[in-house]
């Protein structure tokens, strides 16, 4: 279990990392006064109990006739803490709900950026190159029901409730491919994702993601549903 990358925290209320925000989920260039007011919440408890943990494994096949040259993966468990939980219950319990949802963006991009910091890592520290991503429930190889068993492998104080929704809520697990091949580069997190309508879709151009809904400042409608858990549907008139 290592400290969450340092050089991603230590940028957590830079302007740049703000002005992105603030670009990517459509605010008004007004708002980065109040993005870095809760940045600059959100960070201290970052700094104090975010963690990232990674297994490497191989898993033989039938036609693998050397363990060596069996397909190589690696489980890998990130969370930035209850911080983030607790400070947004405090949003909801003021009535804050713009704030409520600067915070789940600012620390859904910290998440994502951690990504691209373990890619490093790996080509860093390892022979392998990180090919794609599986997240459990994704696809066939990789249920939902796997997401218990990596938390069970893990040292880090990250649970799932009976609904296998993640506690800490700011946690991400995955199986990262892994191959020894260093002109294969990582696509990122949405290559091989077939839900083109999905919000949190990396494009080339994250321009290309427009708001669904405007209210007051708040850029995204789905952004409630995320926060409250509740449907979609129920924010449509």
């Amino acid at each position: 279990m290592d400290i969450f990358f340092e050089e991603l925290t230590d940028g957590f209320t830079s302007p740049s990392f703000l002005e992105n925000v603030r670009r990517k989920y459509h605010y008004r260039e007004e708002h980065l006064a109040e993005l870095s007011e809760v940045a600059s919440k959100l960070l201290p408890s970052i700094r104090r109990d975010a963690r990232w943990e990674h297994r490497i494994f191989r898993e033989p096949s039938a036609q693998d006739t050397a363990k060596d040259q069996a397909p190589a993966y690696s489980e890998v468990l990130m969370t930035l803490g209850e911080g983030p939980d607790l400070l947004q219950e405090e949003y909801l319990a003021q009535n804050l709900l713009s704030e409520c949802y600067m915070a789940e963006c600012l620390t859904a991009e910290l998440l994502l950026e951690g990504y691209a910091a373990y890619n490093q890592y790996i080509a860093a520290h390892t022979e392998f190159r990180v090919a794609r991503y599986h997240f459990p429930g994704s696809e066939e190889n990789f249920p939902l029901e796997r997401l218990p068993e990596i938390l069970a492998r893990s040292e880090m104080p990250v649970r799932c409730n009976e609904a296998l929704c993640m506690i800490p809520k700011k946690s991400v697990a995955f199986v990262a491919e892994l191959t020894r091949d260093k002109s294969v580069l990582c696509q990122g997190v949405c290559a091989g994702c077939a839900r083109m309508t999905c919000p949190n879709r990396t494009e080339t151009d994250s321009q290309i993601r427009q708001p669904f809904f405007h209210m007051t400042d708040i850029p995204l409608h789905y952004g409630y549903s995320r926060i409250f858990g509740k449907k979609l549907d129920s924010f449509q008139s």
